[in-house]
């Protein structure tokens, strides 16, 4: 699909009102000018949700979620931006204009429109067919434990073995060659008849997150006589891509929310069997490893991924995999971005529809929560290579360890983790970082303490907003006529940061969007700095009326300064301790001098004489 004109997407916004459509899906309460009510997106029994019509925004004060409409989409409809403007204009009935290429959305409908039409045949033939292969078909499934019931559920189907029965009742429902074909639903060369894709087996439909049918995952019948790998899934079509959808999702992402984890299987049968059995935060990849598109999408829902495996070699090796997803999302200083990543490895070697099934759903629920943190896991499995009771084996295992860790150098997490591997290995939590360090930087790490060149990098973190820095970006957010003013404090020249490293972010996004209030000014945040839009939203909601924004903005700025000079002075002042009085007469009077007289303007500041010129190092 195309780029959507700006026009097009303020036509949707001027057309949805934020209280109707979060009313929709929220039960609101008016107090005064707000409506409140129960976040949507985490459990909470007081309500925090504040939805604001003046602005046209919404904000979650305890789990910090907030926007405008677009967000409020995407947020509870898993959507990116453009796919959200799409959502919205269908509900109004705006039709809108898409510049670029890309596959016709029309064209597309068609395509899901044939893979509906499919699932309802296979389905057709499944439920009530009199073949005695359809009959196999139902008592294989019987013998999972899929009944009738589940069977209607999960919209499962059969796919009969002749070859053609698909294609022929595609055409004679109106679809073409073309479509059929590109739907993945069979196969042909040019100027050959069609064939059906999928021929003697068991059907699993696979559906976007919105429930719409988009492919297939067929389970080889021996008894029909079926042919074959024993797992078959659709082709990748304009519709269906392997590495972006998971089987079940559009039926756990509200579970998900609520619950804040993510199951991740790798078969239909035991997204079913999970479901069915009560946990139904499951999804399964198709097919494919998980990959980062998985993760991503599955990070719209949830806090924590749990990647459930086989307990048998395979699945550990799969296991060892999902490594590639760690990286610095996975750590504390990634913030509201992080996503905790686990491996539950299943007892018995057996899979998880097995293990429901024979040990019971407290039993799957405790394997779930006993899940270990991804950085363990793949540590334990890396030091278990080899013999620790050697000093050959323990140095490959430092190795294998700190390469691990050199995924997450420098956070809280491989700190901890060092620790923990410097316990297994009998040596310092020295050694381990300077082999952590040596990984990071494609060295060799010896056992041996580092010197201080080999330690690594610290990395510096955001400075939490402070209350004074609140009141400043509540004030710019509401009052464009002061943006400029807040751009001069911003570049002056101080000798200290007058304001920590987020508040700044959130400043510069909102000086850059003009003379933007409202959802305007979220839309044009959004554009620039994605990252901050919730902070906006939250700053605009309920924002308090200023009755004299010049004299409140300058109280502000003289607060940050005061801030800025007793930091001055405590920095200037531990350099004096540094110093020699005799050795290093000369700058000691230089800075006695400079402290002296920042701490003139701080008095002068303090008792309202006057604003602090400028101070210099």
């Amino acid at each position: 699909m195309g780029r959507i004109p700006d026009e097009d997407i303020q036509r949707v916004r001027d057309a949805t009102d934020i209280v109707q459509l979060v009313s929709e899906s929220v039960l609101l309460k008016q107090r005064g000018r707000l409506w409140w009510g129960n976040c949507p997106f985490h459990q909470e029994k007081t309500p925090s949700f504040k939805v604001d019509p003046a602005t046209q925004l919404w904000h979650c004060f305890g789990c910090g979620a907030g926007g405008d409409v677009f967000g409020f989409v995407m947020q509870s409809q898993g959507l990116e931006f453009a796919d959200a403007v799409r959502w919205l204009a269908d509900r109004a009935r705006i039709e809108i204009r898409e510049e670029g290429g890309g596959t016709p959305s029309g064209r597309k409908e068609r395509l899901r429109a044939a893979c509906e039409a499919a699932a309802a045949f296979y389905h057709k033939v499944l439920m009530s067919g009199r073949t005695p292969e359809a009959q196999a078909a139902r008592e294989y499934l019987a013998s999972r434990g899929f009944g009738s019931p589940v069977a209607k559920r999960w919209r499962l189907g059969f796919a009969p073995s002749n070859g053609r029965a698909l294609v022929e009742h595609l055409a004679t429902a109106g679809f073409t060659r073309d479509e059929v074909l590109e739907a993945g639903l069979a196969v042909g060369s040019a100027g050959s008849r069609l064939r059906d894709r999928f021929v003697g087996r068991v059907m699993f439909p696979i559906t976007d997150i919105h429930g719409r049918v988009i492919a297939f995952g067929g389970r080889i019948l021996e008894s029909a006589g079926a042919t074959g790998p024993k797992y078959l899934n659709s082709n990748e079509t304009p519709i269906f891509l392997k590495a972006a959808n998971l089987y079940g999702i559009d039926r756990a992402r509200n579970a998900i929310v609520v619950d804040g984890t993510a199951v991740v299987v790798e078969g239909y049968t035991d997204v079913i069997a999970l479901h069915e059995a009560g946990i139904t935060t499951a999804v399964a990849t198709l097919g494919t490893a998980l990959g980062e598109r998985h993760v991503r999408l599955l990070a719209r829902f949830a806090k924590r991924i749990v990647y459930l495996f086989d307990g048998d070699e395979a699945g550990l090796r799969a296991a060892d995999r999902a490594l590639e997803f760690l990286d610095w999302s996975a750590t504390p200083e990634a913030g509201s971005a992080r996503i905790d990543l686990a491996v539950g490895v299943i007892p018995d070697g057996l899979d998880p529809a097995d293990f429901v099934k024979s040990q019971g759903v407290d039993a799957m629920r405790a394997v779930i929560g006993g899940a270990a943190p991804l950085v363990r896991f793949a540590i334990d499995r890396r030091l278990q290579r080899h013999d620790l009771s050697s000093p050959e084996g323990k140095a490959a295992a430092l190795t294998d360890a700190a390469e691990v860790l050199a995924r997450v150098g420098g956070s809280l997490i491989a700190q901890e983790y060092a620790q923990y591997v410097a316990d297994r290995l009998f040596v310092s939590a020295d050694v381990v970082v300077s082999a952590i360090h040596a990984a990071r930087k494609g060295g060799r790490p010896a056992l041996a303490a580092p010197d201080a060149e080999a330690a690594v990098e610290e990395q510096g973190l955001p400075s939490s907003v402070t209350a004074v820095e609140h009141a400043l970006l509540e004030l710019v957010c509401r009052y464009p006529s002061i943006r400029s003013a807040a751009r001069e404090l911003l570049e002056e020249e101080f000798g200290e940061p007058l304001l920590g490293l987020e508040a700044r972010t959130i400043l510069d996004a909102v000086i850059g969007a003009g003379d933007a209030t409202g959802d305007d000014l979220v839309a044009r945040v959004r554009a620039s700095r994605p990252e901050a839009v919730t902070w906006v939203s939250a700053l605009l909601v309920d924002a308090a009326e200023v009755e004299d924004v010049e004299y409140a903005f300058h109280e502000i700025a003289d607060r940050l300064k005061e801030s800025g000079l007793e930091r001055l002075i405590l920095r200037k002042n531990a350099r004096l301790r540094e110093l020699d009085p005799v050795r290093d007469a000369g700058e000691v009077d230089v800075l006695f001098r400079e402290v002296a007289e920042l701490q003139r303007r701080l008095a002068a500041l303090k008792e309202g004489y006057g604003r602090a010129s400028e101070p210099t190092e």
